[in-house]
């Protein structure tokens, strides 16, 4: 078996992720396209995600005709939407929204232009969480005057509203991208979910729920969860989230795929299944510039070599690494934290 401390020099040549925090990088370039992000305080009476899903029904039609690719989010009584696409296509779509009763008091957080980042034409997220309406929108205007000036990116204005930092570490980085983080999915079963709520419980930290819809049918709704790890005074924060591999194909993850700095996959030891958790990923990966490491976790067994050369033909960098003993979230953790340990301190060092 080949560790990753035995692998991690060929690894930092074929990976610049490790070496380059915050870990933002970017989709290989293409057309230029407008970008803008407004958010606005709901109006829907009733339940809102139902809501949402005919507002996607609807946008598929109307938006492709305009070239828009678009995600959707709701959280404390707003709305945020993140539009990407030709100017004439994202005026049509904002003409329209400025009559639509179902939401008020637009504003427009993010407006420029850059490669478009949305991989396909509707995705939409549902955060479950108890934020007081009035804190979101102080949010919301704080990086309104702030979004310009430090040159955002459209991707960065999202995370930081509708995935904000938690724990008792994060109220000064609140402003900040610099914190790692790593992706957690299960090749079967929840195992990544019981991980990171695990994590949760031992560092008290408040672990986040949200739900994802893509524009394919199969994937119309799925889990995340994360959670933010407070590191020693003056460390990197580490953020951990749990996907649902069905999430995989949702536009709206693989839009973030190039600022993680591992995929954590939890294998399960059928080689069918573990390959083609690998093969998702090699898909998802194929349009990025900056991707991240593979870190493998299996049973003594796993036929980590097969799926290493599955990872490599399509560009991706595989560490493996055996849980010996009963595969619970703790063993778990114990086997992958070394590996993003070592990645960590090597971008900050």
């Amino acid at each position: 078996m080949q560790s990753w401390r035995a692998g991690r020099r060929r690894d930092r040549v074929l990976n610049s992720n490790l070496n380059s925090p915050p870990w933002v990088g970017t989709p290989v370039a293409g057309e230029a396209v407008d970008r803008l992000l407004y958010a606005s305080r709901s109006c829907v009476q009733g339940p809102v995600f139902k809501e949402m899903h005919r507002i996607r029904d609807h946008a598929l039609q109307r938006n492709m005709a305009d070239d828009v690719y678009a995600a959707l989010s709701y959280q404390a009584g707003w709305f945020m939407e993140w539009m990407e696409g030709p100017s004439a296509g994202i005026q049509a779509v904002m003409r329209r929204l400025e009559c639509d009763p179902r939401h008020r008091d637009l504003r427009v957080v993010h407006h420029g232009r850059g490669p478009r980042r949305l991989p396909e034409p509707w995705s939409m997220a549902f955060r479950q969480d108890h934020e007081d309406p009035g804190d979101f929108e102080r949010r919301v205007l704080a990086l309104s005057e702030s979004a310009g000036r430090q040159r955002l990116e459209p991707a960065s204005v999202w995370r930081r509203l509708s995935m904000p930092l938690q724990g008792s570490g994060a109220s000064g980085r609140v402003e900040s991208d610099l914190y790692q983080r790593v992706m957690v999915c299960s090749a079967r079963g929840t195992a990544s979910f019981e991980l990171v709520r695990w994590l949760g419980q031992v560092h008290r930290c408040k672990v986040t729920s949200q739900r994802l819809v893509g524009a394919e049918a199969r994937v119309r709704d799925v889990a995340t969860d994360y959670v933010d790890l407070d590191g020693s005074p003056g460390a990197m924060l580490r953020r951990v989230v749990a996907m649902a591999r069905n999430g995989l194909h949702i536009g709206l993850f693989q839009a973030f795929l190039s600022d993680y700095s591992h995929l954590v996959l939890l294998l399960c030891g059928d080689s069918k299944h573990d390959v083609d958790l690998i093969r998702i990923l090699v898909s998802a990966c194929s349009r990025l510039s900056h991707r991240p490491v593979l870190l493998g976790l299996g049973r003594p067994g796993c036929d980590h070599a097969a799926l290493r050369e599955v990872a490599r033909n399509g560009g991706l960098v595989y560490l493996d690494c055996d849980v010996s003993g009963t595969a619970d979230a703790k063993a778990l953790w114990a086997a992958a934290e070394p590996a993003l340990d070592f990645s960590r301190a090597a971008s900050s060092g």
